[in-house]
């Protein structure tokens, strides 16, 4: 029997730096803790990034991991996930007793799923590690990297090989290079895409494994962008905002406040 993996994976320095950075405590996995109870980790990802020298660092997800109801097909709107969220926590993917209790989300307006899938946060503290954003979006062809927890074949990784197969100024397409045939997009969604200098050139919001060309034109009837993709049989995909439409929303958003 035909099987396919396609879906969104819910759940729930004063200037940039040209060499790579120390990246330990920029990733994490999201939850919510009030005073008497915790969700722990759920399974997505995001990660603490600073725009530039005069916006401070900021936690950076996927839309769709925070403006989700109990209804899986009915998202909050931009503006409407300030209460959803007030309780969120974030624990890190390198050491779990690292953890941070978000500050004010900021409304990033036009933030849709599967469109402009972007959500961001103050924290409490600017002592808090963080990536950069890299000075230009990556290239067709370009070598970069998953930067979020993967299990595979009973190993973890927080670093995984990837080529930009696919981009237009509002999407970048990237094909994993180590695995094959594997559910292992599930829980990165919100992650970071680094280029080789460790700089972020997007934001990961989705992922889907191509088993064969049929099955892959199935797909294409509700994805009509995988017609514009040049996926290969037994390989994984994931789908991000590019880092200059991130970079534009992001300060938008900050400047409407």
């Amino acid at each position: 029997m035909k099987t396919i993996v396609l879906f969104i994976c819910l759940a729930f320095a004063s200037c940039r730096q040209d060499k790579k950075t120390d990246l330990k405590n920029t990733i994490f996995k999201l939850g919510f803790q009030t005073a008497t109870s915790s969700t722990g980790p759920l399974v997505n990802s995001g990660f603490v990034m600073k725009l530039n020298d005069t916006i401070p660092p900021l936690f950076v997800t996927a839309h769709h991991v925070v403006a989700f109801t109990n209804n899986p097909n009915e998202f909050l709107k931009w503006f409407e996930i300030k209460e959803k969220v007030r309780d969120a926590r974030i624990w890190s993917m390198h050491d779990s007793t690292f953890q941070i209790q978000l500050a004010e989300n900021i409304p990033i307006r036009d933030a849709e799923t599967l469109k402009l899938d972007l959500a961001a946060y103050y924290l409490p503290s600017e002592k808090t590690p963080y990536l950069f954003p890299a000075h230009h979006d990556a290239a067709l062809g370009d070598t970069v990297q998953l930067f979020s927890k993967i299990i595979y074949e009973g190993k973890t990784t927080l670093s995984n090989d990837a080529v930009v197969v696919y981009r237009t100024d509002s999407v970048m397409v990237y094909e994993l290079l180590h695995f094959n045939m594997a559910r292992i997009m599930s829980g990165t969604s919100g992650s970071a895409i680094l280029n080789k200098e460790g700089q972020v050139v997007a934001n990961s919001f989705a992922g889907f494994t191509v088993p064969n060309q049929q099955v892959k034109s199935d797909m294409e009837k509700g994805f009509p962008l995988l017609k514009k993709i040049p996926a290969r049989d037994g390989k994984s995909y994931g789908v991000g905002v590019p880092i200059s439409l991130m970079e534009k929303s992001l300060i938008q958003a900050i400047g409407a406040k």
